[in-house]
């Protein structure tokens, strides 16, 4: 007896077997009238063979079922389409594992750099002058984990006289262009060598930039003034 074709199955506890179309329970084994296998969500999914499509249900089915195991219907070709499996190129799969080959290195670099410890040897590839450290020692130690670049801002306090806050400022400022590098490696934990010396192109580029600016201005000022 086959089964009616129009009746969609809504009872999660019944299946169909995809060879005569007989319902029987989920948990079965094998179907009832012809004991041919019956064939579950989990088994369509993890197939390597052809599928198809029931348009009645929209579950997958195996490509030579006659019946569709969830909803019953009978298969022809009107109510049933192949499943095309997603076509991944050979361009898509090398662009995933540098992709991923990358977002390892990056992590490693990461964790295994000695960044961030007060005690460690800095690296070769960083050791030289700052100029950001050099020209805005204040601004580039907030946001460098170098807290000596900060505390200059101390010396803007009424307490020291002009001279000696001049000559504070140019030593702390060449002490810093000198070992403003190795304090900062110290200071904080970088991604790598290299994101190291990136941020502190940006901070030169920032340093000069501010520089300008306030050359400009006391110009401008010194101009009105007179």
């Amino acid at each position: 007896m086959q089964n009616d074709s129009t009746k969609i199955n809504l009872d999660n506890s019944q299946i169909f077997c995809t060879h005569c179309g007989v319902e029987n329970a989920n948990n079965d084994y094998g179907c009832g009238r012809c004991g041919e296998k019956l064939i579950k969500q989990p088994d369509v999914e993890k197939t390597s063979l052809s599928k198809i499509i029931c348009n009645e249900c929209k579950n997958f089915d195996y490509v030579n079922s006659f019946y569709c195991w969830f909803c019953g219907v009978e298969f022809t070709s009107k109510n049933k389409k192949l499943f095309v499996e997603p076509v991944i190129s050979n361009q898509d799969k090398n662009e995933n594992k540098k992709s991923s080959h990358v977002k390892r290195t990056v992590s490693s670099d990461y964790k295994n750099n000695n960044s961030g410890d007060k005690k460690s040897d800095v690296p070769k590839e960083i050791k030289g002058w700052n100029w950001a450290a050099f020209l805005i020692p204040p601004l580039w130690g907030l946001f460098s984990g170098v807290p000596i670049a900060i505390i200059m801002l101390g010396l803007y306090l009424p307490i020291f006289s002009d001279e000696m806050r001049v000559i504070a400022l140019i030593v702390g400022s060449i002490f810093l262009g000198f070992r403003g590098n190795e304090l900062a490696w110290k200071g904080k934990k970088w991604k790598s060598v290299e994101h190291f010396k990136k941020v502190q192109k940006k901070w030169l580029s920032w340093a000069v930039t501010l520089n300008i600016i306030y050359l400009i201005f006391i110009l401008y000022s010194g101009s009105l003034s007179s």
